[in-house]
């Protein structure tokens, strides 16, 4: 997850939505259920077997954190239980990417899991008994869990190939943290030879274990990158804090924790840290937080206002500026595929159980929507907090703890969601 989120749990309680399938239409019937519920219940049986096994990978992954581009002992333990189980495995994908295929026993569409494997930067002290063995780096986003997943979701698809209709993809992605994973995975080609069609994603975020959340568009807030070189003056350190310092007025929203409605119009300015290269020549590069693109354009046409009167006031400074709209997309559910996914869902673990937000936190955001621009998806955010035992799970959080029931949750439900799409969709002899 991408920068900070202290304050989802706010968000989450603030905009979840009972209900939004009144206002979306009915939701067309699997023709193939019986076949559906056989392949899941046979994944989701396997899943449970293998519990012990999971568990173990999943503590031993939290003791061993890799930070981003340094996942090569997560993602070759990941590709060998791939291999182990019959998948098709590709690895070093855009760094140490990892892609497992499984094909199912008649011709059919591609389903596609996305787990990223990056841990983060933390000196606080780990309150896991299985706590981390590396200084300074933890997995407190949560990514041994999405990983975990990702393996308990090729144990559940090895068991029911059998009953499948297509094929299985899980896409282990490297490098979300720093934002360059997904993307560096599309350009080595990562769906170059298999294209899925339909990609889906948990988060950990802090609502109780078991219970899911999701939205019908926009789950998360976009980043626009701004690019701004100062050169040719004796001032140019100074020119570019004066920069930085109108790129901050182009904020419109009082915290960049504050939730928002996903329609708005908002922007958030991140904060811009000019730096001076050995040329002498000043650089700034900051992200624009937003949701929408009347709220981009907005922002480009602000970005240019303040490039122009930055020109006008220092003639003798050559400022030169580029404006990269979506650097980071966010995250844009599939509209279709979100209300089938929440069905299914629903179906598994209770209608009060997934719930809709319809607001979106500036700060909050990550980039899956890479994959999104590639092939229909959706994300859901996975409950991992257990209050009874005062485990929280804040994402980047001191003292995060997810409660590994949600493995579980998470994979049989995902494994109900995916054999769905494949028996929905599936094609004829």
């Amino acid at each position: 997850m991408f920068r900070t989120s202290i304050y989802l749990l706010a968000f989450l309680a603030a905009a979840c939505a009972p209900d939004q399938e009144a206002a979306s239409g009915s939701i067309a019937i699997n023709e193939n259920a019986s076949q559906t519920e056989n392949a899941a219940d046979t994944a989701a049986a396997a899943i449970e077997a293998r519990r012990e096994s999971l568990i173990a990978f999943r503590r031993d992954i939290h003791r061993n954190p890799e930070l981003a581009n340094e996942e090569q002992r997560t993602a070759s333990k990941a590709a060998g239980r791939l291999r182990e189980l019959g998948f098709d495995v590709t690895e070093n994908i855009g760094g140490y990417g990892v892609i497992g295929v499984l094909h199912g026993a008649r011709p059919g569409p591609v389903v596609a899991f996305r787990a990223d494997m990056d841990a983060v930067r933390s000196d606080a002290p780990d309150p896991a008994p299985f706590a981390s063995e590396r200084t300074g780096i933890r997995h407190i986003c949560g990514h041994d869990i999405h990983t975990t997943i990702g393996l308990a979701l090729a144990e559940g698809f090895a068991a029911s190939r059998d009953s499948l209709s297509g094929s299985v993809m899980l896409v282990f992605q490297p490098a979300e943290e720093t934002t360059n994973g997904a993307r560096d995975m599309l350009a080595d080609g990562a769906f170059d030879e298999l294209r899925p069609d339909a990609i889906f994603a948990y988060h950990t975020a802090p609502p109780e274990t078991g219970v899911l959340v999701t939205a019908n568009a926009r789950l998360m807030a976009a980043r626009d990158l701004v690019e701004i070189t100062i050169s040719g003056s004796d001032r140019n350190q100074v020119i570019a804090a004066e920069i930085s310092a109108a790129l901050n007025t182009l904020t419109n929203v009082e915290s960049p924790f504050a939730s928002q409605p996903e329609d708005s119009d908002f922007i958030h300015a991140g904060p811009a840290r000019p730096r001076v290269d050995s040329d002498g020549a000043a650089r700034i590069n900051a992200y624009l937080s937003l949701a929408t693109a009347a709220a981009s354009a907005n922002a480009e046409a602000g970005v240019e206002r303040i490039v122009e009167s930055a020109r006008a006031g220092h003639p003798d400074a050559d400022i030169t500026y580029a404006y990269h709209p979506s650097d980071i997309p966010g995250v844009v559910n599939d509209t279709e595929l979100t209300r089938h996914a929440v069905a299914v869902a629903r179906a598994k673990l209770g209608q009060d159980r997934v719930v809709y937000s319809n607001t979106i936190i500036p700060s909050f955001s990550e980039d899956y929507g890479h994959f999104l621009n590639e092939t229909p998806g959706m994300m859901f955010f996975l409950g991992v907090s257990n209050s009874e035992k005062g485990w929280r799970g804040m994402p980047h959080s001191p003292d995060y703890m997810a409660d590994e029931e949600a493995i579980f949750i998470g994979a049989e439900t995902m494994a109900a969601i995916m054999v769905d799409f494949l028996s929905a969709n599936q094609t004829s002899e």
